[in-house]
């Protein structure tokens, strides 16, 4: 019941896309070898009055002032740095998903470390002065993600406190399928305005039909470059009846395997496709797209996959 309490009042408290570390967003604690330390210090403490010995009690009192230093200093490590949200960088399974972070101090931040459920083992920085992008990488199943809670740590200096803090994104990231290469049939289709017939044949097709504006995703082959000499305008050739002919209809019912296989072999045709620039309609399941190409449409379809 604690740790669910807390982990709401962290989610409450530490939900943004930044956070800034003061007084009210860190938390410092003894560390396990400061808990030590302190049992240490006390067993010397009540040794020295027992025996009435002078020198214990003096070890006892100096390791004390060392722990309350300790803790004063670790604060003042953290106090006053930054942790900002840069990017959230979806991929497939075994590149893997990341999220880059800015860490910023206005001073030298030592022995800083980043933790999260999804990392393999915590981030650890040595020293940070001014501002350092780090990326995370999570080891993510296939789906889509909310990222969670990131926790910073430090354990300056000596190693005998903690201080921490958090950082709770309530975005998401996608985990897309790992691409497994597909020798079964690719349907090409010719889209008509009554019915979408289904052929396997394809047309040459070279006659100029018009130029349109540049798009993140095309083939820059295409671009004509003479009208950029111009115009600095990024125009790219299409040519007659080159939908019809060079369109590729994805289905998940076509395929065969597991579940996870049919995603994965999904996702490999809709990269080979877009690697080649070809129009390609998707359909999975009840959804469906219409033939198209480009980045967006690539991550529309690559999320539909991580959304099945």
């Amino acid at each position: 019941m604690f740790k669910q309490l807390f982990a709401r009042f962290i989610r409450k408290k530490h939900s943004a896309d930044s956070i800034a570390f003061k007084h009210n967003t860190i938390y410092i604690l003894p560390s396990t070898m400061g808990t030590g330390f302190i049992g240490v210090s006390v067993l010397n403490f009540l040794l020295g009055i027992n025996y009435q010995n002078n020198l214990l009690l003096a070890v006892a009192y100096l390791m004390i002032m060392l722990l309350i230093i300790a803790l004063l200093y670790g604060y003042a490590n953290f106090n006053a740095s930054e942790v900002k949200l840069v990017a959230i960088n979806s991929a497939h399974c075994n590149t893997p998903p990341s999220v880059t972070l800015a860490i910023t101090s206005n001073k030298r931040l030592l022995d800083f470390s980043i933790a999260h459920d999804a990392l393999e083992e915590p981030i650890h920085i040595p020293s940070i002065e001014r501002t350092v992008l780090q990326s995370a990488p999570l080891r993510l199943e296939r789906g889509k993600h909310l990222i969670g809670q990131f926790k910073f740590v430090s354990h300056f200096p000596f190693g005998l406190v903690s201080v921490w803090s958090y950082l709770y994104l309530k975005k998401s990231i996608y985990a897309y399928p790992n691409p497994l290469e597909n020798n079964e049939s690719m349907y090409a289709f010719r889209a008509t305005e009554n019915s979408d017939e289904l052929s396997n044949s394809t047309l040459v097709v070279d006659e100029f039909k018009q130029l349109t504006p540049f798009q993140s995703g095309m083939n820059m082959h295409r671009v004509s470059w003479k009208h950029y000499a111009k115009s600095q305008q990024l125009l790219v050739k299409e040519y007659e009846g080159e939908l019809g002919a060079q369109t590729l209809r994805f289905d998940y019912a076509e395929l065969q395997g597991t579940v996870e296989q049919r995603l994965s072999k999904l996702c490999y045709l809709v990269l080979e496709a877009e690697a080649s620039d070809t129009f390609y309609a998707f359909k999975l399941g009840g959804f469906e797209l219409s033939a198209n190409r480009g980045e967006a449409h690539k991550l529309k379809c690559l999320e539909a996959l991580c959304d099945y």
